[in-house]
């Protein structure tokens, strides 16, 4: 039967996200492991999630280079030794360090989880840090740090993040080039002994893990040790610079970078959903009031956009684009006539309803399959929160009005509230 392309699909509105449960267990130790049993394949992702942020560290680069550094080499195999095993197993073990920790990720077939979690576990508590693999991976860093630093865009975000936060504040502080000099084994070695102990692990696992997962999680994290009561660094209020305008200027730079944005709060904050909302119909999607005001019908930029960074002691609302140096102002004072609209406009039915939709698109695609899930539940975890949140989310969603809308752009969109950072020319 021919389709005919004149009737429009069916389509109707999404009530709510559904969410795969999550069971709770504890090992022998204590440990904390949440597991997301779900997925048609027998797959299974593991994260082992570590108090060994950035924040821990005595300056930049100590936490990211110790959680790259586990894999080269530990007291019983070479780096290439540990290659080659993943390889044989058609396994991924990957790190990524933030603020407040160090996530350990480990992805392969179920039947392969005995065999990996053996080496994870080796990678993890016997890493030997070779000398020679620290001094490749700190040149090739220093390169990267070099090149990274000659472009406006991270020109501009660095110094966001200092102004915003404080030079000194854990969240402002940036990566320079003296740390380079003052980073050595002894720190490395030091910082991994004290924040990686067993029993400070947390363990979320996701896909189809068989029946045996606790138990074989006991076997390599379930030790007991003596380990004493950590006393975690303190997190300041952020301390803004009270230059609201900062301007780098960046010889044979082709544009200017733009960085317009404010400190803010976290999502335990009654107005956090709602300033999601409002995020969204600013900046936060390709069809947004930045977008079609400065791309397209103004032309003064290829792409602009918004979002809320959500930190666990603070927070941050940030609008990032590159412009023609010549153009920059007309883009700064478009930025802040959007701001205004929002204030002195009701945003129309067509609009608001538009952003709902594809909001609630957005939830129901992060949403999808096990890994993710357990991403989000692993991230909500770290601000002590949980899926509901995310059910407070769709209930606001249904319920906005454009009034709701207005009230909060005049509460939170006060352009005298932002500073204004640029890179370039």
């Amino acid at each position: 039967m021919p389709i005919n392309f004149k009737i429009r699909p069916e389509y109707k509105t999404i009530e709510k996200i559904d969410v795969l449960p999550v069971e709770f267990s504890q090992l022998e130790n204590g440990v904390p492991v949440s597991v997301i049993r779900a997925g048609s394949q027998d797959v299974t992702k593991i994260d082992i999630e570590y108090p060994a942020g950035a924040v821990h560290a005595p300056f930049p680069l100590i936490a990211s280079t110790t959680a790259n550094l586990l894999q080269e080499g530990t007291a019983q195999k070479t780096s290439q030794q540990i290659s080659e095993i993943i390889d044989f197993h058609g396994a991924y073990i990957h790190t990524q360090t933030a603020h407040h920790n160090t996530v350990v990720s480990l992805l392969c077939l179920t039947s392969h989880l005995p065999q990996m979690l053996e080496l994870v576990h080796e990678i993890i508590t016997l890493p030997t840090f070779p000398q020679h693999e620290f001094d490749i991976y700190l040149r090739k860093r220093y390169e990267e740090f070099a090149i990274e630093g000659e472009k406006v865009k991270t020109i501009a975000s660095r110094l966001f993040s200092e102004t915003i936060f404080g030079a000194d504040h854990p969240y402002g502080r940036q990566l320079r080039h003296e740390h380079f000099d003052q980073i050595d084994l002894n720190r490395i070695k030091t910082f991994h002994e004290k924040y990686y102990k067993p029993e400070l692990a947390k363990i979320y696992v996701a896909g189809q893990p068989g029946d045996n997962i606790i138990d074989l999680l006991n076997r390599f994290w379930g030790e007991k040790t003596d380990v004493p009561k950590m006393n975690y660094p303190s997190i300041p209020a952020p301390s803004p610079s009270p230059e609201k305008e900062r301007i780098i200027k960046k010889e044979n730079a082709m544009q200017s970078a733009i960085r317009i944005g404010r400190p803010l709060f976290n999502n335990h904050h009654s107005d956090f959903i709602p300033l999601q909302v409002l995020n969204t119909i600013l900046g936060g999607h390709f069809g947004s009031r930045l977008m079609t005001s400065l791309r397209e019908e103004k032309g003064l930029t290829y792409g602009i956009s918004s979002f809320i960074m959500p930190l666990k002691y603070s927070g941050a609302w940030i609008i990032s684009s590159e412009v023609t140096g010549s153009k920059r102002e007309e883009a700064i004072e478009t930025v802040f006539d959007e701001f205004r609209k929002l204030q002195n406009e009701l945003i129309s039915e067509k609009e608001l309803t538009m952003v709902k939709n594809y909001m609630m698109g957005e939830l129901l695609r992060n949403f999808d399959g096990p890994f993710s899930t357990a991403d989000i539940y692993r991230n909500l975890k770290e601000y002590n929160l949980d899926f509901s949140f995310y059910r407070h989310m769709v209930n606001y969603l249904r319920d906005v009005t454009a009034f709701h809308i207005r009230e909060l752009a005049q509460k939170y969109l006060n352009p005298e509230e932002f500073w204004v950072i640029v890179a370039g020319v």
